[in-house]
């Protein structure tokens, strides 16, 4: 699975910033917070690439492909949402906000704590790439400005791209380790329940105390900040396709997965509202 010169698709000059009508979304302060927030859990990226490029050192096809196209596309994404972010809320002091977040995060982000064999980090990597695939569906769904819309569906289809490579890395490595159903499973569950732990978090803060100097953020305001954000989730998660992207790693037979969707999708759902 050699790197494809041909990546990225797209640039930001693709994008057309100067289309963006602010007035549909510059007095939504949950999606400035959104935007901002996940632009600087993507552009981070150069973290969570040298923490896997060690973790896999010596596998020459995974790491080439972890420099020269998935590093690369993550960035642009944040580059990409930042300079969204800049041009509706032009007031926002991007740079300050990042500088505070990549320093409470960069503690978070050592290669110990990956998974614990190679199979199993691409399994978590895979529910990594589920999660943003999906918000970016949410986002290209709910947006009330088209051109946001337009590029969420952008970088939507780059971490769908993403997760092809992670799972067949994974399949390439479960070959050797032959890892249980269960194995696998439980590590797909740990990295669920680790979602939104810290990274998300600490973005939000970060651009909230920037926003709002001398205010103090709490878990307090991030749960009630979730909370607004349901009202999107409920409504335009794809929770089906979510789903079958984080159950494909276990290799479950047709019957049963079919089966258990509906009521893993009903579980999920109600998850999200809780």
């Amino acid at each position: 699975m050699p790197a494809n010169s041909t990546r990225p698709l797209w640039s930001l000059a693709d994008v057309p910033y100067g289309a963006i009508d602010p007035q549909k979304i510059v007095a939504d302060t949950d999606w400035f917070y959104l935007l901002a927030g996940a632009s600087f859990v993507e552009i981070l990226s150069d973290l969570y690439t040298r923490n896997l490029v060690s973790y896999y050192a010596g596998d020459e096809e995974a790491i080439a492909w972890l420099e020269t196209e998935w590093e690369l596309e993550e960035m642009q994404h944040g580059r990409a949402l930042r300079q969204y972010v800049e041009t509706v809320w032009p007031d926002f002091d991007w740079e300050l906000a990042f500088a505070g977040f990549r320093q409470d995060y960069t503690p978070y982000c050592r290669t110990e704590l990956l998974g614990p064999s190679r199979a199993l980090e691409m399994a978590a990597r895979c529910v990594v790439e589920t999660g943003t695939s999906s918000f970016y569906a949410m986002i290209q769904a709910a947006s009330p400005e088209p051109v946001l819309a337009q590029l969420a569906s952008r970088i939507r289809n780059d971490e769908v791209h993403h997760y092809k490579y992670f799972y067949r890395f994974f399949c390439h490595y479960q070959e050797q380790e032959n890892n249980s159903r269960w194995q696998i499973g439980r590590q797909l569950w740990r990295r669920v329940a680790e979602v939104d732990q810290e990274d998300t978090y600490l973005a939000i803060k970060n651009v909230f105390q920037v926003r709002n100097p001398g205010v103090p953020f709490t878990h307090d305001d991030f749960g009630e900040f979730r909370r607004r954000m349901n009202v999107l989730v409920q409504r335009y998660y794809p929770f089906d396709m979510a789903l079958k992207m984080l159950l494909k790693p276990m290799d479950l037979p047709t019957t049963l997965q079919k089966a258990a969707l509906p009521l893993l999708t009903r579980g999920a759902r109600r998850l999200a509202a809780a």
